[in-house]
């Protein structure tokens, strides 16, 4: 039987009591090391920064000077490049009214009217979609004939054209518009000049057929009216050419998937057919008759040969 040895056990006890004491000594004084430790980290801080501050400044001020050194330069170089189009506008300006003079020359020597066909005038209507009408595309317009709109008028808006009016009552009319399979209309290509047939087809991107030349029409080209119909003046504005199914060429048109609200129309007067009056037709009818009396006696002063 092994004794205990109160030797050892006091040791112990007093080991253990010692090591509680530092243990609590280290505690309380590493809390009060870290308290002084942020309170000296908060004064450093205070101090510091107006320091840091200071020391910034010239930094700062060598930041923006390089910066503004950068600007001035991306500058000057945008400068050049402005006045090097401003002198290409410049020049282009001056042809521009070299050729108007000439062109004006021109007119006033050949007694020709240059102008555009695009009227001037524009009477303003509201468009609402109609949905029972006899057309699949068309639209109703608040104004009529009491306005002087007649069958034929382009209908536009600010995109471009969005039809023609099919029939003009008193206070409204109707209009076909561009998409619709009945509407067929003469159109350009403003890049090649080349003409050819807007055929609507009930879609929004109606078809380009009976094209004079199929070869100068390329997609991305731009169309406009030819005029080519009497119908329509030349040059409003319809839309870009796409390739469609099967090969074939259509128009994005340029009112498509846009809002309509309000619309103009243009009181285009086409060139009229020449009216023959019944003093015409007299006078023609005279020149006729005067004419085979003139061949008939020319013919019985003629002998035959071998008569005496």
């Amino acid at each position: 039987m092994y004794r205990n040895d109160p030797d050892s056990t006091n040791r112990v006890t007093i080991a253990l009591i010692v090591a509680f004491v530092l243990a609590t000594v280290i505690f309380i004084t590493d809390k009060n090391s870290n308290r002084a430790f942020q309170k000296s980290k908060s004064m450093t801080d205070q101090t510091a920064a107006p320091v840091l501050s200071a020391l910034s400044t010239p930094i700062r001020a060598t930041e923006d000077f390089f910066s503004r050194f950068k600007d001035r330069r991306r500058a000057l170089e945008e400068n050049i490049v402005l006045k090097q189009e401003l002198y290409q506008l410049r020049e282009a300006k001056d042809r521009a009214n070299i050729m108007a003079m000439k062109l004006a020359r021109f007119e006033q020597i050949l007694k020709a009217d240059i102008g555009t066909d695009i009227p001037t005038k524009k009477i303003s209507a509201r468009a609402v979609s109609e949905i029972d009408g006899p057309f699949v595309r068309a639209a109703l317009i608040n104004a009529g004939t009491h306005k002087g709109i007649k069958i034929g008028h382009p209908v536009m808006t600010v995109d471009g054209l969005y039809g023609h009016v099919v029939r003009a009552g008193i206070n409204s009319s109707r209009v076909l518009r561009l998409g619709d399979l009945n509407s067929r209309i003469a159109i350009m290509s403003s890049n090649s000049q080349a003409t050819a047939i807007l055929a609507g087809n009930n879609s929004d991107f109606p078809e380009i057929s009976f094209m004079s030349d199929a070869s100068a029409w390329a997609v991305g080209d731009v169309v406009i009216t030819s005029g080519d119909d009497g119908v329509l003046p030349r040059g409003l504005p319809i839309g870009t050419v796409i390739r469609r199914a099967k090969n074939t060429l259509g128009v994005e048109l340029n009112v498509e998937r846009k809002p309509i609200d309000w619309v103009w129309v243009y009181p285009f007067d086409p060139i009229a057919v020449p009216e023959e009056s019944l003093n015409e037709t007299e006078l023609i009818l005279d020149g006729v008759n005067e004419a085979e009396t003139v061949q008939t006696e020319n013919n019985s002063l003629v002998q035959p040969a071998g008569n005496p």
